[in-house]
């Protein structure tokens, strides 16, 4: 398989780096090939990427700074609740990798790589587009709730229908294509910032329409999928699981996220021991209010609304049966 030319891409600031670094640790040991897994940490001091020189040692990761000042005038239009700017820094990509990669995997740092990567690396993104999986939006725009209306006026600024919708958490393409969304993306964003409540995720789903070739569901599988099935039961492997919302596994382990995702988290706390990093904390409220809705979600597929639960699994496996690479 013909990887030259590849590269996977994480972005993060310095409260965000242990997390960050334990997913680049999953892709590490997920790629066979000689792909090289960039780590950008966004303004850091002078010098303080340095320190991890040891921790990659052996591994094909690169931990470099990022120097991003266009964030800070970007990070005023930034709506998104739950997510601080550092999301917007995806934006920038294409102006911190080398003149030899002429594609990336984006993947987001609250994600582990539990499969093997050479072969969607291998492909080619289709001229022009990027390559994403469906959003957990899907699974409940059939369902008439006191909040579909709201998913519908959403959706309808955006200009998108759920079933164009994508998450943005992994994202596959050639750097060619990637500059010809982007300022798109951000025109749509610095515009209509009061449309943008997943903030670039909304913004890159605007300008990417008509521009979006799908991934199977296994590369990007989301909380809220994992809350109706553990893919593992129904014989798919996921290649990415992806921690959206919260808690992340390493804050709470538990359903539907047990210990067993918290494995790379834990190499990654080891490595990293004696150097300069902070463990990330999320604001208690959030957590209370990530638990609260675990909760009400498993409370309701199984006593409230248990036909959802059997619509939302068959929706899932045709996803995961969709296709593979």
């Amino acid at each position: 398989m013909e990887t030259t030319g590849s590269a996977i891409v994480l972005i993060c600031d310095k409260n965000y780096l242990l997390p960050t670094f334990s997913t680049a640790l999953s892709a590490d040991r997920n790629t066979e090939a000689d792909v090289p897994v960039y780590v950008f940490v966004v303004n850091p001091e002078p010098g303080w990427t340095s320190q991890f020189d040891r921790a990659v040692e052996g591994t094909k990761i690169r931990i470099k700074a990022a120097h991003l000042p266009q964030l800070e005038e970007a990070a005023r239009f930034h709506r998104d609740r739950y997510l601080p700017p550092i999301a917007l820094a995806r934006f920038w990509i294409d102006g911190l990798l080398e003149p030899g990669v002429d594609r990336f995997l984006y993947i987001d740092g609250d994600t582990m790589v539990d499969g093997k990567l050479d072969s969607l690396l291998a492909v080619r993104p289709p001229i022009g587009k990027i390559m994403a999986a469906p959003d957990a939006l899907r699974l409940f725009m059939d369902e008439k709730s006191r909040g579909w209306k709201r998913e519908v006026a959403y959706l309808n600024g955006l200009e998108c229908d759920a079933e164009s919708y994508f998450n943005s958490g992994v994202i596959y393409t050639s750097r060619k294509a990637w500059n010809g969304i982007v300022p798109k993306a951000l025109d749509f964003l610095t515009e209509h910032p009061e449309l943008c409540r997943s903030s670039d995720q909304s913004a890159l789903n605007h300008a990417a329409r008509g521009r979006v070739a799908f991934l199977p569901l296994t590369y990007n599988y989301q909380s809220e999928h994992m809350m109706v099935l553990d893919p593992r039961r129904n014989g798919f492997s996921p290649v990415i699981w992806h921690f959206t919302a919260g808690p992340k596994p390493w804050n709470a382990p538990g359903w539907p996220w047990d210990e067993y995702f918290n494995r790379f988290y834990r190499t990654a706390a080891l490595l990293l021991m004696d150097c300069d990093v902070k463990t990330p904390k999320p604001p208690e409220a959030q957590m209370r209010a990530g638990i609260a809705h675990r909760r009400r979600v498993k409370t309701r597929l199984t006593w409230v609304y248990p036909w959802r639960k059997i619509t939302r699994k068959g929706k899932i496996l045709r996803l995961l049966s969709a296709g593979s690479l």
